[in-house]
């Protein structure tokens, strides 16, 4: 709990500093972050990198228009596993007939929710929004059943910030389990690090602050395309550096917005993000 509790706060912190920003490339008007959290980030990442890393804002935008992409194809249920603080429900003018799952811990749902209800009007999403309490270690495919999932349905699955504080083997059962409630024409928006970041010279400050409080990276792929693959997805991937240098063999999708050059930063190159999709 303390790992994914504390990394929520410090996400939201870093869509502040985003949204703060005259060239934003995110505009995320309801954080849900405590002043705690905000310190934490810029004591234990910023200041020590010098910069907030940019694969959380740029995540979270490309991630809202995936989310828009899939409306507009007509997919009406979206689930996001471990939603910790993500205020993408919140942002974007959904259809009213989808159905918008947020699975997390209960303890973080519960937190969530006295936040959101500070936050007032701006809190309220236009789909149809549903929480469920549950532990993705466990068998928490039947209590988002119980919530109104429908495995028959085309879905698109949310999965930010999650898979890097899993073991392989972990990565792998969750990604098993999602692929088995994946109707065909269904879709996967995820994120993962390169390996490489453990023994990146210029990161090793961060790592030690890390570990000092307890959030640790537990795995990385080298390979994400052939890892969905293998747990059954067809995928293409992207490091944010590539993405705000794109590359010929391996350019941005249709729908991905440009992502500004200002975010080619010393630990970009690290970072995947993913889109997939069964057949």
């Amino acid at each position: 709990m303390q790992t994914i509790s504390t990394t929520a706060g410090w996400t939201a912190a870093a869509r502040e500093l985003e949204t703060a920003r005259a060239d934003r490339f995110l505009e995320d008007p309801v954080t849900l972050c405590t002043e705690v959290e905000r310190r934490q980030w810029h004591d234990v990442v910023v200041s020590v990198l010098g910069y907030s890393p940019p694969v959380v804002p740029v995540r979270a935008r490309l991630g809202d228009e995936v989310v828009r992409a899939a409306a507009e194809d007509g997919i009406r249920q979206v689930v996001s596993l471990a939603a910790g603080l993500e205020s993408r429900v919140l942002r974007l003018d959904l259809p009213e007939d989808l159905l918008y799952v947020e699975v997390d811990l209960p303890a973080l749902l519960e937190a969530r929710s006295l936040r959101l209800a500070e936050a007032g009007p701006a809190a309220r999403p236009a789909c149809r929004r549903v929480e469920v309490a549950a532990d993705l270690s466990g068998d928490w495919h039947r209590s988002l059943e119980d919530a109104g999932f429908d495995p028959r349905a085309r879905t698109l699955w949310v999965v930010e910030g999650l898979l890097p504080y899993l073991d392989a083997d972990s990565c792998h059962t969750l990604l098993r389990t999602v692929r088995s409630l994946s109707a065909p024409g269904s879709r996967l928006w995820c994120d993962h690090v390169h390996p490489d970041v453990f023994a990146a010279a210029h990161y090793a400050p961060v790592l030690k602050s890390l570990e000092a409080l307890g959030v640790l990276w537990a795995s990385g792929w080298t390979d994400p395309v052939a890892q969905l693959a293998a747990d059954g997805w067809r995928a293409r991937a992207w490091t944010v550096k590539g993405l705000a240098h794109p590359e010929p063999d391996n350019p941005p999708v249709a729908w991905m917005p440009p992502v500004p050059a200002r975010t080619d930063t010393s630990d970009s190159g690290y970072h995947w993000l993913i889109w997939a999709h069964t057949d």
